[in-house]
């Protein structure tokens, strides 16, 4: 039966890989309209503006690796987003495999079944790759890899901006390991894209000048400190919410009880909680433009489950110690409990077809970008802030040629023909471009508009023209 228990992980991937594919042909959703896109088509150009390659905000190790799927389209990446979680499932696995936790295919389970990393993995985010190269550095160090580790972990930064605040988890592990001479390797990602896009940026320390959340504010607002204790169980779901807690608990229990396991300690709880309190003090405090979105703790869904895997531990082999057969029905409950809660109707579980299929406001988008592609033409350039409309009207983003971002100050130098496409989310918050202002701009002609709600938010389009 060992054999049975070494391929195991691998039975679970393939079943994975599967229900993924039928979910990629079965549904059209991009995971949301914004940020998800916008990597994507970040990924798509570079090619063609290599300048995208050293874009901070698009995260340069993410750009070059979801660059070669992101040239098939969307449905490259979320292939390529589905490779990704397989290698993470499968590194999480064999992390807990040599951390010597029983019961390491939990780990899988809990990954897989976690309804919001679930869906995300199926848009252009960046948050499975940082989950990826966070397992990958904790394995690497578990294996004994230090040098190896370091390195990897040195790129956090370039695919998530918190990836600072993973790479000092593990300076830290090193300091306490006394292995002074790994240190100074946590900033080879730093010394390698200074360098490589020094040319581009024509700035040596474009890595630190051009951080694009290094400002005490935000546009978004704040909230409350404890936002995501309550958005974590939408990440993850009940069951495995549950399981997560006494793990917490269990881990704080051993450290009282002087049981310290340095990997289990410092880099999986320390590394989950110290991602988790900036975040929410982020969020609390309205700060590097915080939006307190939930889905930034799917970036830490390895160290989640290893430590509700520790909690499944906690409530079978340790508490039914010796009962075989209790353990094992208790065992299979909660598996059967964690598997099953994402097809259940309750609101932290996965609404398939709000999640996984196009949003209102993509369908909107549709609907004005197609009007406008075929009652305007292509032949003019496109000036508009929502970068699904890029994919609609097939044009090339990053080129000014065909598409400009709309912004105030673009208003005041229109040329003839030009076309502009507003709605009332980009173009507000992130331009502040108004739909009075434009209807009050001498230049433009009103041409037509759109709009459709969303769970209570009211979408408008608008199209404008410069005459010609």
């Amino acid at each position: 039966m060992n054999w049975i228990k070494s391929y195991s992980v691998y039975f679970v991937l393939c079943i994975y890989a599967v229900l993924a594919l039928l979910t990629i042909v079965s549904f059209r959703g991009t995971g949301d309209a914004g940020d998800s896109i916008l990597h994507f088509l970040f990924a798509k150009s570079a090619p063609d503006h290599p300048e995208l390659f050293f874009n901070h905000w698009a995260k340069p190790v993410f750009v070059f690796l979801a660059s070669p799927f992101a040239q098939l389209g969307f449905l490259g990446m979320k292939l390529f987003n589905v490779l990704v979680m397989m290698f993470t499932i499968l590194l999480t696995y064999r992390v807990a495999e040599r951390l010597e936790l029983k019961n390491s295919i939990v780990t899988a389970f809990v990954i897989i079944c976690s309804p919001l990393v679930f869906t995300l993995t199926f848009s252009g985010l960046t948050e499975p790759l940082f989950a990826l190269f966070s397992i990958l550095g904790l394995y690497l160090i578990v294996k004994e890899k230090l040098l190896l580790s370091c390195i990897v972990i040195s790129f956090l930064p370039f695919i998530r901006s918190e990836g600072l605040i993973i790479l000092s988890v593990f300076g830290l592990y090193l300091l306490y390991k006394k292995e002074w001479k790994m240190i100074p390797w946590l900033i080879f990602g730093h010394l390698a894209y200074s360098l490589a896009g020094a040319y581009s940026h024509g700035d040596l320390f474009w890595v630190i000048t051009k951080i694009p959340y290094a400002n005490a504010g935000s546009p978004y607002g704040s909230g409350g400190l404890f936002h995501f204790v309550e958005q974590l169980l939408y990440v993850i779901g009940i069951p495995i919410y549950i399981l997560f807690a006494i793990g917490v608990l269990t881990l704080f229990w051993r450290l009282i009880r002087k049981q310290f396991q340095a990997e289990l300690h410092i880099l999986v709880l320390m590394g989950f909680g110290v991602f988790f309190v900036a975040h929410s003090l982020f969020w609390y405090l309205g700060i590097f433009n915080s939006m307190g979105l939930n889905r930034v703790l799917i970036g830490v869904i390895p160290f989640i489950a290893i430590i509700s895997l520790v909690g499944f531990n906690t409530l079978t082999e340790d508490l039914l110690k010796n009962k075989n057969t209790p353990r094992r029905i208790v065992q299979a409950v909660l598996v059967v409990l964690v598997v099953v809660f994402p097809f259940t109707s309750n609101p932290a579980a996965i609404q398939w077809d709000r999640d996984l299929s196009l949003s209102q406001d993509q369908e909107v988008a549709i609907e004005a970008g197609n009007y406008t592609y075929y009652h305007l033409g292509a032949d003019h350039r496109f000036i508009y802030v929502h970068p699904y409309l890029s994919e609609i009207l097939n044009v090339d983003h990053f080129d000014p040629e065909q598409r400009v971002e709309l912004s105030i100050e673009v208003l005041n130098s229109l040329q003839t023909g030009d076309v502009i496409i507003w709605e009332n989310w980009f173009s507000v918050v992130e331009r502040g471009v108004t739909k009075e202002s434009l209807d009050a701009h001498p230049q433009l002609e009103f041409i037509s508009s759109f709009s459709g709600e969303d769970r209570g938010r009211i979408i408008e389009y608008a199209v404008y023209q410069v005459p010609e």
